[in-house]
C-alpha cells in the first residue's frame, strides 16, 4: 500500500498542536502523497492506531507530534511484526516535529521548521535506524531514541505530572531535574550487560541511548554511538549522594557526562536490569513511563526505515 497512515497526536507540545497539523498534511497532499490521517484521543492510542494501520496494509507511516508520539507508534508497529513475524524494515517511518523536546528529530537530522520536515517526506531519502526492545512484566515497548532508569525516568514523570497540570515550555526539564535529584531514592539493582555483570548496589541513575540526544539537546552518552550501529550505548551512575549527584549531573549541560570517572559506560546488544528490593525504579523511554524494573532492553536486529533530509 502507498498510502502514508498519518497519526496526529494533537496533545503535543503541550497540548498546542491542536489542528495546526493540517498545513504540514497540505503540503504532503499539493506534493501528490497520498495521506490517510487519524487523531488520537489519549495516551498510548497511537500504539493501538499504529498497530491496527499496520494490519490494515499500511506500511509508510508519519508521527505527528514528539518524541513519545514515535515511541508510541514504533511500539505498535513493534508488536504488530511480534505478532505477525512481519521485518521492521518493511516500514517506514517520517516525523512531523509538533513535539516539544524533538530530541530524535535532531540524531536524524530532520530539520525542525515544519514546512521543510513536510518537504523532507515528499523527497523520500531514506535511512535505517535500529529497532529496540523494551520488555516488561506487563509488556513489550520500542524506544526508538534515549530510555533511562532512576533519575532520568524521575524527572520525565515529574515532568509529565507538571505538564498534565498546565505547564509548558521547553526549560520545564531543566527546572525539573533539580527537584529529582534531591528527592531521588535510591533503589539496589543489578546490571547485565550482554551476559556480564557489570554493576550491582544501589542506583542513581542508568541512561540507555539508541539515539543521542535528550532533554531539549542534553548528552548522557559516550561519542561515537549511531542507531543504525547494532549497539545501545550506556551509561550508569551508581550510589552517590544528592549533592555528588547534582554535581554530576550538572555535567550533561557541558556533554561530558559519560567520560566521569565514577561513570561506567558499555556498549553493548542487549541489557538487563533487576531490582534487588522491594522498591522498583521507573524507566523512561522517549519521555514517557511504559513501566517499573525488572527490565530488558534488547535491540531486535531488525532496522526500520527512517525518513531524513
Amino acid at each position: 500500500m502507498n498510502q502514508w497512515k498519518m497519526i496526529v497526536n494533537p496533545s503535543s507540545a503541550s497540548a498546542t498542536t491542536g489542528d495546526k497539523w493540517k498545513e504540514s498534511e497540505k503540503i504532503l497532499t499539493d506534493n501528490g502523497l497520498a495521506v490517510d490521517h487519524v487523531v488520537t484521543q489519549h495516551p498510548g492510542h497511537a500504539i493501538r492506531l499504529a498497530q491496527e494501520a499496520a494490519e490494515a496494509g499500511f506500511r509508510r507511516f508519519i508521527a505527528v507530534g514528539g518524541d513519545g508520539t514515535i515511541h508510541e507508534v514504533m511500539t505498535g508497529l513493534l508488536r504488530y511484526a511480534d505478532a505477525t513475524g512481519a521485518d521492521m524494515g518493511d516500514f517506514t517511518l517520517a516525523v512531523l516535529p509538533y513535539g516539544t523536546g524533538n530530541d530524535w528529530i535532531r540524531t536524524s537530522g530532520i530539520p525542525k521548521d515544519l514546512a521543510e520536515a513536510a518537504r523532507c517526506i515528499v523527497r523520500g531519502h531514506t535511512a535505517r535506524e535500529d529497532v529496540v526492545r523494551l520488555t516488561f512484566e506487563n509488556g513489550v515497548f520500542c524506544m526508538a531514541n534515549i530510555g533511562g532508569v532512576g533519575l532520568d525516568a524521575d524527572i520525565c514523570h515529574n515532568t509529565n505530572t507538571l505538564k498534565n497540570k498546565g505547564y509548558k515550555g521547553e526549560l520545564l526539564y531543566k527546572l525539573v531535574a533539580p527537584y529529582s535529584i534531591f528527592s531521588r531514592k535510591r533503589h539496589p539493582v543489578e546490571i547485565v550487560c550482554d551476559d556480564k555483570p557489570v554493576y550491582r548496589g544501589k542506583l542513581f541513575t542508568v541512561v540507555i541511548g539508541n539515539g543521542v540526544y535528550r532533554g531539549g539537546g542534553l548528552k548522557q552518552n559516550q561519542e561515537g554511538g549511531r542507531w543504525d550501529d547494532g549497539q545501545l550505548e550506556v551509561s550508569i551512575l551508581g550510589d552517590v549522594n544528592h549533592i555528588k549527584g547534582l554535581q554530576r549531573m550538572l555535567h550533561v549541560f557541558s556533554g561530558d557526562f559519560a567520560t566521569l570517572p565514577n561513570v561506567l559506560t558499555r556498549r553493548c546488544k542487549k541489557m538487563t536490569l533487576k531490582p534487588l528490593s522491594t522498591g522498583r525504579d521507573r524507566v523512561e523511554s522517549d519521555g514517557e513511563i511504559p513501566g517499573t524494573l525488572p527490565l530488558t532492553v534488547g535491540l531486535t536486529g531488525q532496522q526500520i526505515q527512517i525518513i531524513v533530509p
